[in-house]
């Protein structure tokens, strides 16, 4: 068995007390496991070679475009950190020396190159690199560890078919190649100045990375970013720019406001789940080396959700009888993007984020202590209520966060833009991990109003906010969003529905999240119906007129208002035999799978309205038990 023995059931560590957690939460036991698990990899991958399978799955696939240089770069560390000064040492580096030749006969696409050369770097640094590749091998890796894969010189250094954070990819492969001198210093500052210039271009005076040019994605890779650069600008020596170190001051204090006992990040848009964990770790730590961020109470603050975070890593996301991390079976899901043919992958990249933030914190002075004394009450005296804006011109965006005990609410008020406007992780819907999460990749639009129109046409309340208000009252917190136009859904891309506007009002309460829509339509739509669904981690619903109760979970009951009466359904029901619901959804496991589990239940309502209805009001009102 593991260090733990948890399995996927995080409510009974929710459940436990305070002190009883502190316990379990051991520097020494994480730095064990990530051990344990790091070197198992490093053998399977040098005795295994390319049959190396994870979970039935071959670890070399066409689809896995990242692995061979994450292979590289976890090796070199595990030879050089874990095995130096064992018995294995010898051994060890032969078998290094066997799998690289391999390895770089592979795809190093992108990450996978940035990668690749990182490892190469770190045997240089610690005197082996000549040791543990040949001269022919070398030779090759030259060719392939380059950025001008993905970038187009000729083209003013554009990106070819790459988001922008993908700049940030290409300075650290070419600094690394600088620092190996297989060229001069020249590619890196002009390829870290276009990552810049978008930001200054696109992120405005707030300074959030638009993932777009100007749609207003403002998710996970926003955040994370300066992260990622810093900790390239750290590990080789170069000029941490103005820019980023702000971003990266904004990015570190909302991970502080997030932070939480259960060790849980990002909870809304893409590679969330595991990725949306680590995050957090990896803007925490690089924040804690760079310095001059944190207060020393913040530090600590940040420090003990590293642990928590470290340990969820190794006991709820690592399964012992999959002998890997699980972002795809027993009821979790991620997006497309990290299917289940990367796994290799991403057990590399996970591990190694892990014990890269472990470096940054040790070298911020932080290397054998456990959890800070009094950390407890520090994540207690965090402020109830947050406004984060990321961007202020034609339309508002931005992301509101509201603890409530031990629970931490996201509402993300951004624009998915093209490909992600409609998916559920993006849309303007409270979450929190484990209580409520979208499902990755699907469009169903859960918790948000739908209007259907005469010719079928499906209109929403999201990508166009125009204004957000805030405000904090005695019993709780309220936030307005104005829309001057609604988007129209089933296209790749976000289309204005202009003719139709909106006022949306969410309120925190204790226990309780309301959501109030009322919609002005002019005389050019004619809206046949309004519908709406919700879906949930209770279990046990028991439908009642417009309300739906639960026997069993957090959430206790939802009740909508002026979408007629519903019907609840358990996940393994087929929507499609609930009565007057025929063809609304049907009920494929796979569309309830969360980052963090199944779903176990929802309800559905509709309700037609009458002709030339120009004003509709509807809401709901989701109560809880607070945790």
């Amino acid at each position: 068995m593991g260090i733990w023995n948890r399995g996927s059931d995080e409510t009974s560590f929710r459940q436990k007390s305070r002190e009883a957690r502190r316990k379990e939460i051991s520097m020494k036991k994480i730095k064990e496991a990530l051990k344990q698990h790091m070197t198992q990899l490093f053998w399977s991958i040098v005795k295994e070679k390319e049959a190396l399978t994870m979970d039935g799955v071959w670890g070399y696939n066409d689809k896995a475009q990242f692995v061979a240089g994450k292979a590289i770069n976890l090796c070199s560390y595990v030879v050089l950190e874990y095995l130096k000064d064992s018995d294995e040492f010898d051994a060890a580096m032969a078998g290094l020396k066997s799998v690289i030749p391999m390895l770089a006969k592979m795809p190093m696409d992108t990450w996978g190159t940035l990668n690749g050369i990182t490892g190469l770097y770190r045997l240089q640094t610690a005197g082996y690199l000549e040791q543990a590749v040949d001269e022919e091998t070398m030779d090759l890796l030259k060719k392939v560890l380059d950025w001008r894969t993905f970038v187009d010189i000729e083209d003013n250094y554009a990106l070819i078919g790459k988001p922008t954070n993908y700049y940030g990819v290409a300075f650290g492969i070419a600094r690394y190649r600088e620092l190996l001198s297989w060229e001069p210093e020249k590619h890196s500052w002009i390829l870290l100045d276009r990552l810049i210039n978008h930001i200054q271009t696109f992120s405005g005076e707030f300074g959030y990375m638009d993932e777009t040019k100007g749609e207003g994605r403002f998710d996970r890779y926003s955040i994370l970013i300066p992260s990622e650069i810093t900790a390239l600008v750290l590990e080789t020596n170069f000029h941490e720019p103005d820019l980023i170190r702000q971003m990266l001051d904004r990015s570190a204090h909302i991970f502080l406001k997030l932070a939480n006992e259960a060790g849980t990040g990002f909870s809304y848009g893409r590679s969330i789940g595991a990725y949306g964990d680590t995050a957090a770790l990896e803007v925490l730590s690089a924040a804690a080396e760079l310095g001059g961020i944190f207060t020393e109470e913040e530090e600590k603050l940040a420090y003990g959700y590293t642990m928590r975070i470290l340990r969820s890593l190794v006991d709820f996301w690592y399964d012992e009888e999959m002998q890997s991390i699980n972002m795809w079976e027993k009821g979790r899901k991620t997006d497309q993007y990290r299917n289940k043919n990367r796994i290799l992958s991403e057990n590399l990249s996970l591990h190694m984020q892990a014990v890269n933030s472990l470096s940054h914190w040790a070298k911020a002075g932080y290397d054998k202590l456990e959890e800070p004394e009094g950390w407890e009450k520090l994540l207690d005296a965090q402020e109830a209520y947050s406004f984060i804006r990321f961007a202020k011109d034609e339309y508002d965006r931005g992301l509101v966060i509201v603890r409530q005990g031990k629970m931490v609410w996201s509402l993300p008020l951004i624009n998915g833009g093209t490909k992600y406007f409609s998916r559920d992780p993006y849309m303007p819907v409270p979450r929190q991990n484990f209580v409520s999460e979208g499902v990755p990749d699907v469009c169903c639009g859960a918790m948000v109003p739908k209007l259907v129109m005469e010719n079928g046409d499906v209109v929403m309340p999201v990508s166009y906010i125009s204004q957000i208000e805030t405000r904090e009252e005695d019993s709780g917190f309220t936030v307005v969003c104005r829309q001057k136009e609604l988007c129209l859904m089933g296209e790749m891309s976000p289309r204005k529905a202009e003719g139709i506007s909106s006022v949306t009002t969410y309120r925190f309460r204790d226990g309780v999240i309301i959501r109030e829509d009322e919609f002005a339509i002019d005389e050019s739509w004619q809206v046949r119906e309004v519908a709406l669904e919700m879906q949930t981690f209770s279990r046990e619903p028991q439908a009642d007129g417009s309300r739906v109760s639960f026997g069993a979970g957090c959430v206790t009951a939802f009740e909508a208002e002026g979408y007629g009466e519903c019907q609840a359904y358990q996940v393994l029901q087929n929507v499609d035999e609930i009565p007057e619901h025929e063809g609304y959804r049907s009920c494929k496991e796979q569309d309830y799978d969360t980052p963090h589990g199944r779903l176990a239940a929802g309800a559905v309502w509709k309700k037609t309205l009458a002709a030339g209805e120009r004003c509709v009001k509807v809401g709901w009102k989701m109560e809880y038990r607070q945790q």
